[in-house]
């Protein structure tokens, strides 16, 4: 291996304590349309304490954590963040208005990013997470694809991504990820592979950084693999040891995986403390939750379970899927501040 793999995230993460979420919501839609009329949302002082504080305060505790390629915070649901869109703003069905497609953190993180770099000089590595097309178009359809309707979705992905990318001394999009959580899972009604490959290759056409789909399951890595605009595949590893392709499999369509190393699903981990007899009452304390994540000596083994099987094909690591499950927020920041001291550990062993 040439280079250690980069710690990222997956994006979603808890909104602080003192956020209502249905608050949240109904002023990022405020943000969502005066955004998209050219109306200064950071004068707005609702907006600025229900939307742009709170998204502040979690880029923030990612940042300090050690995250290197940074998930701007997923606080919306991943579906309504670009269904509501596509249906306020379709110019057809499944395909967005170019210009009304935007990711509304971004222009906050950008903002963030400026006052970070007069403060330290350094420049913010972001990723940019956009929900799949085959996801969208099931959750808003069913599982028969069409492929005329699924590459309007597709088109409508690539406008969203191309509207967010960043690239300034202050902020660099070097990451971009399409979430397709159900893919490998769901049985697809009367679509071909080669169809897939279009569908998903038209959502990252002309867009020039890396880019990984994020997949629960390797079930059906074969599509990924064939498709040209897909740099990297992911995987769900620290909750599924069985999430593994052969290596030789990349190297033979040249990409690359991201794995994750920490588990995430607190409610099965939760599950499993409860079955071995650790009461509800311990659970509920701080240190009880705190108990969730899992140990350096995990963590540290996953790594290098990762970094053996896969060598120089492995690009990113990180914990599993999103945070939002993981409150308070300063329990989400525990789990990536511990992540981050085993990657540094093992980075220094590696470069030693």
């Amino acid at each position: 291996m040439t280079e250690f793999p980069n710690f990222d995230d997956v994006g979603s993460f808890p909104l602080p304590e003192n956020i209502d979420k249905d608050i949240f919501a109904n002023f990022y839609w405020k943000a969502y349309s005066a955004i998209t009329n050219n109306i200064d949302v950071f004068s707005h002082r609702g907006i600025l304490s229900n939307v742009i504080e709170p998204i502040y305060s979690s880029f923030r505790k990612k940042l300090n954590a050690g995250v290197e390629v940074i998930n701007y915070p997923q606080h919306m649901n991943m579906y309504d963040q670009f269904l509501k869109p596509l249906e306020e703003y379709k110019k057809t069905l499944g395909l967005i208005e170019k210009e009304k497609a935007i990711i509304p953190e971004i222009n906050y993180i950008e903002k963030f990013a400026k006052e970070n770099y007069e403060k330290t000089q350094e420049p913010l590595d972001i990723k940019i997470c956009v929900s799949g097309p085959i996801e969208l178009y099931i959750k808003r359809h069913s599982f028969t694809i069409y492929e005329d309707m699924a590459l309007n979705y597709a088109k409508s992905i690539n406008h969203f991504i191309k509207n967010s990318l960043r690239s300034n001394k202050c902020i660099k999009t070097s990451t971009i990820s399409i979430d397709e959580p159900s893919f490998g899972y769901v049985d697809l009604v009367n679509v071909e592979d080669d169809t897939l490959i279009r569908i998903f290759d038209k959502c990252l056409e002309n867009i020039d950084c890396v880019s990984q789909i994020h997949l629960h399951t390797l079930n059906r890595s074969n599509v990924p693999l064939q498709t040209e605009n897909i740099d990297v595949l992911t995987c769900e590893y620290a909750s599924d040891h069985s999430n593994l392709i052969p290596k030789n499999l990349l190297d033979e369509y040249d990409k690359y995986i991201r794995v994750g190393i920490t588990r995430t699903d607190i409610n099965g981990i939760m599950a499993e403390k409860l079955d071995r007899g650790v009461s509800h009452d311990e659970l509920k304390t701080y240190n009880g939750l705190l108990s969730l994540i899992d140990s350096e000596e995990q963590i540290e083994e996953n790594l290098k379970v990762a970094l053996n099987h896969y060598k120089d094909r492995l690009r990113f690591i990180g914990p599993d899927c999103g945070l939002s499950g993981w409150t308070p927020p300063q329990l989400a920041f525990e789990l990536l501040s511990r992540t981050a001291r085993v990657i540094h550990k093992v980075q220094n062993s590696y470069n030693a």
